[in-house]
């Protein structure tokens, strides 16, 4: 393993806010909004889950694409991709109540357990664009060209060693800029933490590996796992991380305490895994293969695939219902949702949906599955019980990519 004692960049911005804990998905104050941002309108939607309409649009930054909330679902945070920046929402008023500057483009983003910070990592390095990275234009997003110009191999086919890409660490209560840490290469694409928030690992997949950064020091060790490294999930006792690996053609289990890879497991030929999630019992991952169509069920007790299940074309996220019964898979250029049951590891059901399904949710109690259709202007409702389209939400905004309950 390679380890790194990265210098770290202290940026501040203030603004002042409260938080106020609460259990997560208690099933007792379900949600009431489903906040949404669409990525060419530069507004988050804010919908009211119990008539599924759009009640208002909050302008944010450039390019939203990711959004996370804090424990309490007061607050959310946007990372917009095009101009630099963390547009914070008041989610009771609905207002966007503070912009904080980052690096260049600022991705996925999680909060620590105990709630303080929000780590957040980008697709750029430090220095100038990669020329290995193409460059999205507002043309390519009205074609499926989007899709392909976006796919994992154009921004990973040649490995970076000599620059560093940002991770900011943002104070969830003040909205300040705590500091901006560094791991190798450039581009992360995901990040979870350990359950006792030590550690935060890093999808990197520039130079793949998974990079384990301590959450006090910011110190970086790098472990080695396959080409592309790509999404992360990691097992409900916290003893094991498991990471999809794009161009291997692979998923690796993380070993936590030692920090090393205990099995790389082969998903077929060309099958380019990408979406990765773990049933609550801890007994099984499912990966989706995007260019197979398949979703691979690996057995976490013998550390193979038990079974390979088609879904639709271009699969790249998973959702597995709380109580591990069903999984669900978005096929974006089938623009339909598979319904898998996980005992017996068949699709129940295939449902329509709009143009490029993208991130899905479900309701903390298990009965409804908010779609994001990645390039058209609506958000599927499937009632999850029946398996059936019970509505489509409208005017959600041009693109819509990424879905929080609020309050």
């Amino acid at each position: 393993m390679k380890k790194y004692h990265l210098s770290l960049l202290l940026i501040g911005f203030a603004f002042a806010s409260s938080a106020l804990a609460q259990p997560v998905g208690d099933t007792r104050n379900m949600p009431r909004s489903l906040f949404c941002p669409a990525r060419l309108s530069d507004e988050v939607a804010v919908i009211d889950t119990s008539t599924n309409q759009v009640v208002t649009q909050i302008p944010v930054g450039s390019y939203p694409i990711r959004i996370e909330m804090t424990l309490d679902r007061r607050k959310a945070f946007i990372s917009n991709a095009h101009s630099e920046n963390i547009s914070v929402l008041d989610t009771v008023a609905r207002t966007n109540i503070a912009t904080i500057p980052v690096s260049k483009k600022p991705g996925e983003s999680t909060i620590t357990p105990d709630g303080r910070r929000l780590f957040v990592v980008h697709g750029e390095p430090e220095e100038e664009e990669s020329a290995s990275e193409p460059a999205a234009s507002a043309d390519a997003f009205q074609s499926d060209k989007w899709w392909r110009a976006s796919s994992p191999a154009s921004d990973w086919a040649e490995p970076v060693t000599d620059v560093i890409c940002p991770v900011s660490v943002i104070d969830t209560a003040t909205n300040l800029l705590i500091t901006t840490a560094f791991i190798p290469g450039h581009s992360a694409k995901d990040i979870l933490f350990t359950l006792d928030g030590r550690f935060a690992y890093i999808a990197n997949p520039s130079l793949g590996e998974v990079d384990v950064m301590d959450t006090t020091t910011y110190q970086v060790t790098s472990i080695p796992t396959g080409s592309g490294s790509r999404r992360l999930c990691i097992s409900p006792a916290g003893d094991r991380v498991y990471v999809t690996n794009w161009l291997d053609d692979s998923v690796s289990a993380i070993d936590t305490a030692t920090q090393q890879v205990i099995a790389t497991i082969p998903v077929g030929l060309n099958a380019r895994p990408m979406g990765i999630a773990i049933t609550p019992n801890g007994e099984e991952v499912y990966a989706t293969n995007q260019y197979a169509g398949t979703v691979s069920v690996i057995n976490t007790t013998t550390l193979t695939v038990v079974a390979t299940i088609s879904t639709g074309a271009h699969c790249q996220r998973v959702e597995i219902t709380r109580d591990g019964a069903t999984a669900f898979v978005q096929n974006g250029w089938s623009d339909t949702v598979s319904a898998i049951d996980t005992a017996t590891h068949t699709v129940s059901a295939t449902l329509p949906t709009g143009h490029h399904p993208w991130t899905i949710l479900a309701t903390p109690d298990d009965r409804t599955l908010y779609v994001c259709n990645g390039t058209d202007t609506t958000v599927t409702v499937i009632d999850i019980p029946s398996l059936t389209v019970s509505d489509t939400i409208a005017d959600v905004g041009s693109h819509p990519f990424d879905l929080a309950f609020s309050r």
